[in-house]
């Protein structure tokens, strides 16, 4: 992606909410490239404007940041629905958007992932390391490269198949210098150039940020960067790293207990909690927030006794998906049927595992958490055939959500269907099912269903759940489809004969 406008309109853009000490040095309107990277505490504000950017980012109310990605992985698959005709993910459902490149969410996806990475290319240029540096420059060079591999990462698995079924495959471009006006557009590399890069990238971030102690969680530190090998060898099928690096990743950051789940998924300082970016009202975008799409906890009642809801509320579990959950299980707790017909979410599963902070509405958003880096750990130690162990592991996570141990007796398939069906489970709302479903080459199974309960008024009524159970072509939802893969945008490929 070629930058069509000059980069300290950007730079200008991301500092507007940083200390007004950053424009200290001269006037916002004279403030040049080198002037940003001149000092120590231009930079530090730069890495937190490019955090900020790729978290908060908009372009209009239903794409709020990276965490539209999140919503949109989670509403292609088979434990989440988007109501029918509420605003915001209505056409990512049914695999309308996420596949059709003229769409403005389309262009939204790939605009705001590579300009992250054009952020993450300048702080990399910018930063001179020699013997003599300070670690504090180190680290901040090493948090950039961290944020180039999660780029990297993603796109990799969002606009091919996974690295299992064909590392030879094109996919997306690799930008490593800053992009300017004259920079010749690059072909697309293949999903293992990709994946090169991003081990590449860790393993600097790696060297980079040893020693370092971060004040905020949206910063990358060293568990950061141990999560994000775990994620890429979980999906190159590596199995042996990606346990190594899944154990490394959660050391430190104990699984929530039962209570803590029950508290809602709002805040960083939350125990289990990695990597996680904390938003004030300010920095929050409101009704079309992330959390305000995929929370349905009611915060208040009117005079008549009527639950009333913050935002959107356009992701709502699907009734199948509930009847997975054990009785004893926590998460079961949080499920309940919206049964006022006066309510907006009436007929709907509410699922209070996402709830916002009342009154400011400035809960923050989950990036990675112990329980995704337990679950890779015991998926690993699974398939390689390390059974008790992986049992072990699983039940680790099991326990602290009110469940009985799993015993030995299951075979290999069985027991790694558990761990998948627990990822389903623990996961939901957090953006993984779409990487889940491509690097395991699988289809989602959306049934609809017969559920039937009795209203508040007396009526016996339909519980609502799925209404698309096919592509838009009409067939059935199978493995390695078109349909789930991101498409390159319209403008892109105009702009890029060499794609």
């Amino acid at each position: 992606m070629i930058r069509k406008f000059s980069y300290l309109l950007v730079a200008l853009a991301l500092f507007t909410s940083c200390s007004d000490d950053f424009f200290d040095t001269a006037p916002a309107t004279q403030i040049t490239t080198p002037e940003v990277f001149s000092s120590e505490a231009n930079i530090d504000a730069f890495v937190n404007g490019s955090i900020r950017f790729l978290l908060e980012n908009s372009t209009s109310q239903d794409n709020p940041g990276l965490p539209t990605i999140f919503l949109t992985h989670d509403v292609m698959g088979e434990d989440a629905f988007a109501r029918d005709g509420r605003y915001g993910f209505r056409d990512s459902y049914p695999y309308r958007d996420p596949f059709d490149n003229t769409t403005r969410r389309a262009l939204f996806f790939w605009t705001l992932q590579y300009t992250s990475i054009d952020h993450t290319n300048n702080i990399i240029a910018n930063i001179k390391i020699d013997d003599t540096s300070k670690p504090s420059l180190k680290y901040l060079k090493g948090q950039a490269y961290a944020l180039r591999a999660n780029n990297y990462l993603n796109l990799v698995r969002q606009y091919q198949f996974t690295y299992a079924k064909d590392a030879k495959a094109k996919a997306v471009p690799i930008y490593t210098d800053p992009t300017t006006p004259s920079t010749v557009p690059k072909p697309r590399a293949t999903v293992e150039e990709i994946y090169n890069l991003v081990i590449s990238d860790l393993t600097e971030a790696e060297k980079l940020l040893t020693g370092y102690t971060r004040t905020v969680k949206n910063r990358p530190d060293l568990n950061v960067v141990y999560g994000l090998f775990a994620r890429t060898y979980l999906t190159q099928e590596k199995w042996e790293l990606a346990r190594d690096y899944a154990v490394k990743a959660r050391a430190g950051y104990p699984i929530m207990t039962a209570e803590q789940y029950t508290q809602g998924f709002s805040d960083v300082s939350n125990p289990e909690w990695i990597w996680g970016h904390p938003q004030t009202v300010t920095q929050n975008l409101g009704g079309a927030s992330y959390l305000a799409y995929i929370e349905t906890t009611p915060y208040a009642t009117d005079a008549a006794g009527t639950n009333l809801y913050y935002g959107y509320n356009s992701i709502m579990p699907d009734p199948n998906f509930i009847a997975l959950f054990n009785q004893n299980d926590i998460r079961k707790t949080l499920f309940e049927i919206a049964k006022q017909p006066a309510e907006a979410l009436y007929r709907g599963y509410r699922y209070k595992k996402f709830r916002n902070k009342y009154p400011n509405h400035e809960g923050h958003i989950v990036l990675m958490r112990s329980s995704e880096q337990l679950l890779i750990e015991a998926e690993s130690k699974a398939r390689l055939n390390n059974l008790p162990a992986a049992i072990e592991t699983l039940n680790e996570l099991r326990r602290k959500r009110n469940l009985a141990d799993l015993t030995a007796g299951l075979d290999k398939n069985a027991l790694i269907d558990e761990i998948l069906l627990e990822r389903r489970k623990e996961l939901w709302g957090e953006g993984f099912r779409l990487y889940d479903i491509l690097r395991t080459q699988t289809a989602p199974v959306r049934k609809e269903t017969t559920e039937k309960f009795v209203d508040t008024k007396g009526a016996t009524v339909s519980v609502l759940g799925h209404w698309i159970t096919k592509f838009p072509d009409g067939t059935a939802l199978v493995p390695n489809s078109k349909y789930y893969l991101f498409p390159i945008p319209l403008n892109e490929i105009n702009n890029n004969p060499n794609l």
